[in-house]
């Protein structure tokens, strides 16, 4: 299993946990484990954080309108930045360099790009949203508008709220738009608002 990989899972693994002020470190001194191994236990972690389920598509319906949950904070570290930069080549200096942002920068200092901001949906959903029975796998369709309203600073906590807005049949399963507000801890004003598509498959 290469860096990558267990950085990934550990990732994953320790936000699912941070409430119950567990941990799950990786390293190559257990790199024994494979990477199925690993992924099995950050889905532990979550089930025994997301334990609702729902009784397929039908049940899901009831839920239209509604609020699904919020997300626990998570922190978003320069290292983070750092790494989105590297991942894009979206090496602006109001993201890769405090001390100008810190000089320069309207902001105060440097901010997580929004397109990072967006890519930590997948992240909260496994907390947030509900396992629903008889769903064979899920794709991400895309989204339907995107608003960055406030930014989001680095070592702030960001965390994100789910709506079900809307459930419509498609050929072998149902699509779903769900909006999404992204917020950082102690800011008035929401960091970024979408309607994000996700379609199920039975």
């Amino acid at each position: 299993m290469n860096q990558q990989q267990l950085r990934r899972v550990e990732t994953l693994t320790n936000h699912l946990c941070s409430s119950s002020n567990e941990s799950f470190y990786l390293s190559s001194n257990n790199t024994d484990a494979s990477l199925r191994e690993l992924v099995i236990r950050a889905q532990t972690q979550r089930n025994a954080r997301n334990t609702k389920t729902l009784k397929g598509l039908e049940e899901m319906k009831t839920l239209v309108g509604k609020e699904i949950g919020t997300s626990e904070y998570f922190k978003i570290t320069q290292d983070r930045v750092n790494s989105f930069a590297e991942s894009t080549g979206d090496f602006q200096w109001i993201h890769i360099d405090p001390e100008r942002a810190k000089s320069e920068s309207p902001f105060g200092g440097p901010i997580a790009h929004g397109f990072l901001t967006l890519s930590l949906a997948p992240m909260f959903a496994e907390e947030v949203m509900p396992n629903v029975e008889g769903i064979k796998y899920g794709v991400n369709y895309g989204f339907n508008k995107i608003r960055f309203l406030s930014p989001v600073p680095v070592d702030g906590n960001l965390r994100c709220k789910f709506e079900l807005q809307e459930l419509t049949p498609v050929s072998g399963g149902a699509q779903a738009v769900i909006k999404l507000t992204f917020e950082v801890e102690d800011q008035p004003k929401a960091s970024a608002i979408c309607e994000w598509i996700i379609r199920y498959y039975e």
